[in-house]
């Protein structure tokens, strides 16, 4: 037995005995990770990223890269990842990471280029900004504008400097074949989405649950004091909580933290990326270091923003309180969760005669 061995049990036997004294913390936690996923993350994320997946998968694919060849030549990767860009736009955070990974796989993207795009395609969407971090939270849908506009604006810096040092990748000669109907990158694309959001909020649970966990410990009691501390240990593991804690922090500070939070993105989207991308060979050292960069930038931008909003700092107190009462329900969260849990188990399923559904049968023809 080697020493790694040895302390991965120690870890894991620890870990065993935290979870069997704690269990009434670790409960709370993964509740509310679970009224989460149902209340902001499936609806704000699965719709785009079915979207996502179907531009990048369908003909369409050829028609956003003609229209994004500039954007691309600009940035030095190769023109097909123009539905990667438009995924990073609309989808949500792994969306743009799920594309890149099929590019890398079909021989399409180098996985050195790919690892360099992860730095500023890996954002949250505009439903999630606007809707549930906006409307929801602030219960203003301008704050959510202002938080996207900020994000962007921080990625595209990004992307920027990551051109500025980087080399025109060669285009892979690619041979053009006939790829698969509209009908059959629908279904492929709903099952690929229900799969990625069945990971996704799988993650989040278990990062709200060492959160809540996290919270009895001394170092969190000292630094969590004040909601502004709070909000940013809860962004650290979880990008919702963090938001929806930033929420109660108040004034200025609050619109700042929550965009910091949202660009920062959190281990629970780290890790679904690295989910996502495992096995294509994609560094992910370059990701997790722009996260910071991502987060301060962010957060520069919205403080000129304020600073030239002409509003009051009392202007922006929360006035979505109705938050906490919509993530109590356990209802939603479990209907949500067992129709993306179905959707996932029926994408693993491998076909067994040819009297199988018509849908199953096709899109067992599109992996192949």
């Amino acid at each position: 037995m080697n020493r790694k061995s040895f302390f991965t049990a120690i870890s894991a036997l620890g870990a065993g005995i935290i979870l069997l004294f704690q269990s009434a913390e670790l409960s709370e936690g993964i509740r509310r990770g679970l009224s989460v996923c149902s209340y902001a993350v499936i609806p704000a994320l699965f719709p785009f990223m079915a979207l996502s997946v179907f531009i990048c998968k369908s003909s369409a694919a050829d028609f956003f890269e003609l229209l994004f060849r500039p954007v691309t030549k600009l940035l030095k990767i190769p023109a097909c990842c123009g539905g990667v860009l438009l995924a990073a736009a609309i989808g949500g955070y792994p969306a743009a990471a799920k594309c890149m990974n099929d590019l890398v796989v079909a021989g399409r993207l180098s996985p050195e280029t790919a690892g360099k795009m992860l730095c500023y395609c890996v954002n949250a969407g505009p439903p999630f900004l606007i809707g549930a971090v906006g409307a929801a939270i602030f219960g203003d849908i301008k704050i959510g504008v202002m938080l996207f506009f900020a994000q962007a604006l921080s990625a595209v810096l990004i992307a920027l400097a990551t051109a500025a040092f980087s080399k025109k990748q060669e285009e892979a000669a690619v041979l053009k074949i006939q790829g698969p109907g509209n009908a059959v990158c629908v279904v492929d694309s709903v099952i690929a989405a229900a799969e990625s959001c069945f990971r996704m909020c799988a993650f989040i649970v278990i990062a709200s649950g060492v959160f809540e966990l996290s919270e009895e410990s001394a170092l969190f009691k000292f630094f969590g004091e004040s909601p502004a501390a709070k909000a940013i240990l809860s962004g650290i593991f979880e990008v919702t909580s963090g938001c929806i804690a930033s929420g109660k922090v108040g004034g200025f500070a609050a619109i700042i933290i929550a965009g910091a939070v949202a660009s920062f993105s959190g281990i629970s989207v780290m890790l679904q990326v690295a989910a996502v991308t495992d096995g294509s060979g994609i560094p992910l050292t370059p990701f997790v270091i722009s996260r910071f960069a991502h987060a301060g930038i962010t957060a520069a931008i919205l403080r000129i923003f304020l600073a030239f909003s002409g509003e009051a700092v009392e202007s922006f107190a929360v006035k979505g309180g109705h938050v906490e009462a919509v993530l109590s329900a356990s209802a939603p969260a479990a209907v949500s969760l067992l129709c993306m849990a179905a959707l996932f188990l029926l994408s693993l399923v491998p076909p067994k005669s040819e009297s199988e559904p018509l849908f199953r049968r096709i899109r067992c023809k599109f992996k192949n």
